[in-house]
C-alpha cells in the first residue's frame, strides 16, 4: 500500500514469454500497477485482455523496452478474475491473472 493509500503492484517481464508473478491479488479499489522490465532484447506491452472480465479495465502499458519501467493507475470494484497479457506475445502464452477479492 503505498503512502497515499494506493494498492501498488510490480510484475516484471524478462526474455522469456511470463508475466512474473503471473497471479496477484487485490482488494477493490485503487490500484497501481508498475510493469518492470528486466529483459536485455525482448519488447514487451501490458494490457487487460479485452472482453470477459467482470469490468473494463482500458489502462494499458502499449510498449515497455528491456531494463524500463511504467506505470497505470486504476480503479477496480467488482470482484472476480481480470485476465491480462502481452499484446506482443498473446500467442506464445503471456497471460496473468489478478483476481479482486471480494470485501
Amino acid at each position: 500500500m503505498g503512502a497515499d493509500g494506493v494498492q501498488e503492484l510490480t510484475i516484471q517481464v524478462s526474455d522469456d514469454y511470463v508475466f512474473t508473478p503471473a497471479t496477484v491479488t487485490v482488494a477493490p479499489g485503487r490500484v497501481r500497477l508498475t510493469v518492470q522490465s528486466v529483459a536485455d532484447e525482448l519488447t514487451h506491452g501490458f494490457r487487460f485482455t479485452p472482453g470477459g472480465n467482470p469490468q473494463d479495465i482500458t489502462e494499458e502499458i502499449s510498449v515497455i523496452g528491456p531494463g524500463r519501467s511504467e506505470t497505470v493507475e486504476f480503479e477496480v470494484d467488482e470482484a472476480g478474475d481480470y485476465l491480462f497479457d502481452c499484446s506482443f506475445h498473446i500467442g506464445m502464452g503471456q497471460t496473468g491473472v489478478m483476481t479482486v477479492a471480494a470485501d
